[in-house]
């Protein structure tokens, strides 16, 4: 399949999911061990963000995480077929509302419970973006990796860590570790609009000619 060259000719960040450019379907799961599926929504609705205590910030969560790091891709390859992410998540934080106070954990009820996920990794593949690979078809793989149990909660708000990777074949460990055939770097941010910044030049400076030259050169070792 042709390899269209991109990451050169951009057009402006939009602000929400284009409903046309995602496509949901079902495949093994890119981590399992030690990690539970999650769909955005429940982490929009279902999940609490936490905040710097020392001056009540918020963090910049996962879910916004996603949803930043979908409006770059887009920006990006407009022209391409996005799936949906796939939301992997570990570490449950759990808490109750004050009401709860005194309940038995059996007797709790749902809307007493509160939650959030210490650790997610996401990716968001390009199915459009393929190359063919001694047999193997790969798709072009986009996403990154969150980590609340690295920052300093208990101070005031200050650059926050992300990991953002790039390439055709991608594999995340349970230990947050990211290794991946194509780019790969750790991002520091203060707000959503830095961390989109950075995200977009990663992903311009990523070379897909390049990393599948140097993949296909490795099938002759």
């Amino acid at each position: 399949m042709e390899i269209n060259s991109h990451g050169t000719d951009l057009v402006p960040f939009t602000q929400s999911f284009r409903a046309e450019s995602i496509v949901n379907t079902a495949k093994k799961p890119f981590i399992e061990a030690n990690t539970d599926e999650v769909s955005l929504s429940f982490l929009k609705t279902r999940c609490t963000i936490p905040v710097f205590t020392k001056d009540n910030e918020t963090t910049l969560s996962h879910q916004e995480f996603i949803d930043s790091a979908f409006s770059v891709i887009s920006s990006v390859f407009p022209n391409e077929i996005i799936e949906g992410p796939e939301i992997r998540v570990s570490h449950e934080i759990k808490g109750r509302t004050p009401d709860a106070l005194g309940i038995p954990v059996k007797d709790l009820q749902e809307h007493q419970k509160t939650t959030y996920y210490e650790r997610m990794a996401f990716i968001i593949r390009i199915p459009s973006i393929t190359e063919t690979i001694n047999g193997n078809t790969l798709a072009l793989t986009i996403g990154g990796v969150r980590a609340y149990n690295l920052e300093n909660l208990y101070n005031k708000k200050t650059y926050e860590k992300f990991k953002f990777f790039i390439g055709f074949q991608n594999m995340v460990c349970c230990n947050l570790c990211v290794s991946t055939d194509g780019f790969m770097s750790e991002l520091k941010a203060m707000s959503f609009m830095d961390l989109e910044d950075k995200m977009l030049q990663l992903i311009t400076s990523y070379n897909i000619s390049r990393h599948l030259s140097s993949m296909e050169q490795l099938t002759n070792y």
